[in-house]
């Protein structure tokens, strides 16, 4: 049976639960499960401490972070401690956690004597995933301030008019969107932002918008989709009384769709088409409104969301990772494959796993698992995972009581977002409706 040994200490009103290596080997679920299960109520300060863990997953990570926010929902401060020597360690860490939500000490003693006041307040509902954040100021030099730890390092001017800008932001794994209005005329010199960073523009203008190593400055008006600059370029311009829409996704999460380990860069600030544009504008609402505004948001569905939405990127910007499959991948593309990659599904279809997850566990590429599906099933490694969770939903309808569970609850649980889009597949799938199972499984 899967185990993870966390041992918890007691000083003074801190609470210090130090994890072991194999951290990583466990599923999220039990880890959350765990961790919770160790905090005692009259801890106001828990302490990870990660000093034994030489490596942490994503999907620990993430964990690990949503925890932290479970914390400071209930009014208890949670800090990391982190293997100094680890450097592994840190980069998932920074990742997942690019704003330092979570504060990082590089000792149990600075971690126990030092953790008050180290970040800006954040705002979650109690067991939710999802950080919300909003600012708004007048002042050039905390607007600076402020920007910069939001973005990147950057330095700012006023071109015109008084300095104003709102920023409202919903957060979770490793995408935010946000609501920026910058209500002014506003020059910008911006480092590399780590990220990609696309901006799509309600109303005002960004004009002379240079990106180091290009040669001529474009400019972006009201209903443009584009890509601010690529994560490790900075790049300077103006906004000239802007309404836009900015959502930030981490490289990494790109890695996860795909399976490439090579670099991934858009190679257009522009996309495809307005078809293409039209399609990730609908998606990004779609995550922001329904996933990430929902206060009952898990790490399941924001982590479906967010690899959704990476790659409905991949396919509105030409890129650098897409491309046919090759031959390794036609050989490997075999019935021991599709054999491999369905049983891994079928084992872990209640978890946060990735089509990068599926390959790994099949010992092929993502090209190789998505050729096996169609040539021998006729669909997708992501369709066939569908499939088994609406199953497992199904069996769990079949076994709730009416009175203490929901539709909604069940469906997001295994990974629907949309309430109407689960109910529907389901239909399909079994010829009744979800809350039909559920009031009646004869």
């Amino acid at each position: 049976m899967e185990h993870v040994a966390i041992s918890p200490r007691q000083i003074g009103d801190a609470l210090v639960l130090t994890l072991p290596n194999v951290v990583s080997e466990v599923s999220p679920g039990l880890l959350a499960r765990t961790l919770a299960a160790a905090v005692v109520p009259t801890a106001t300060l828990v302490v990870l401490d990660l000093r034994g863990v030489g490596l942490v997953s994503v999907h620990t990570a993430r964990t690990l972070i949503a925890f932290a926010g479970g914390c400071a929902a209930r009014g208890v401060e949670c800090v990391l401690v982190p293997d100094p020597a680890s450097t592994a360690v840190s980069v998932v860490l920074d990742v997942i956690d690019p704003n330092g939500a979570v504060p990082r000490f590089g000792t149990l003693d600075q971690a126990l004597a030092g953790h008050a006041g180290t970040t800006p307040p954040v705002t979650r509902p109690l067991g939710s995933v999802v950080d919300r954040r909003s600012f708004a100021d007048t002042d050039l030099k905390v607007l600076q301030k402020l920007l910069s730890t939001s973005y990147a390092p950057m330095r700012i001017g006023c071109a015109a008019g008084r300095a104003q800008v709102r920023l409202t932001r919903l957060a979770a794994g490793e995408i935010s969107v946000d609501e920026l209005d910058v209500g002014f005329g506003m020059t910008y010199d911006v480092g590399p932002m780590g990220r990609v960073c696309l901006v799509d523009v309600e109303s005002g203008a960004v004009a002379d918008h240079l990106v180091r190593g290009q040669r001529e400055p474009e400019a972006f008006g009201p209903g443009e989709l584009f890509s601010f600059a690529p994560p490790d370029l900075p790049v300077s311009g103006r906004i000239s009384n802007a309404r836009a829409r900015v959502t930030l996704l981490t490289p990494d999460l790109f890695s996860q769709v795909t399976g490439h380990d090579r670099g991934f860069r858009l190679l257009s600030h522009r996309p495809f088409d307005a078809v293409a544009g039209g399609r990730l504008r609908a998606a990004i609402t779609h995550v922001r409104d329904t996933v990430l505004a929902a206060s009952d948001a898990d790490l399941l569905l924001v982590s479906t969301a967010n690899r959704y939405l990476a790659a409905t990127v991949l396919r509105t910007f030409p890129n650098t990772v897409l491309s046919p499959p090759g031959a390794a991948d036609e050989h490997d593309a075999h019935l021991q494959t599709l054999r491999r990659a369905m049983a891994f599904i079928e084992s872990n279809a209640d978890r946060d796993i990735s089509a990068a997850d599926i390959a790994t566990a099949a010992c092929v590429t993502v090209r190789a698992v998505q050729l096996s599906f169609r040539r021998h099933l006729g669909t997708t490694p992501m369709a066939y995972l569908r499939r088994v969770r609406l199953d497992g939903a199904r069996t769990e309808l079949q076994a709730s009581d009416p009175g203490a569970s929901t539709v909604t609850r069940i469906g997001a649980r295994w990974g629907f977002s949309r309430a109407s889009t689960f109910a529907a597949q389901y239909r399909v799938a079994y010829g009744e409706t979800p809350s039909r199972t559920l009031r009646d499984d004869t």
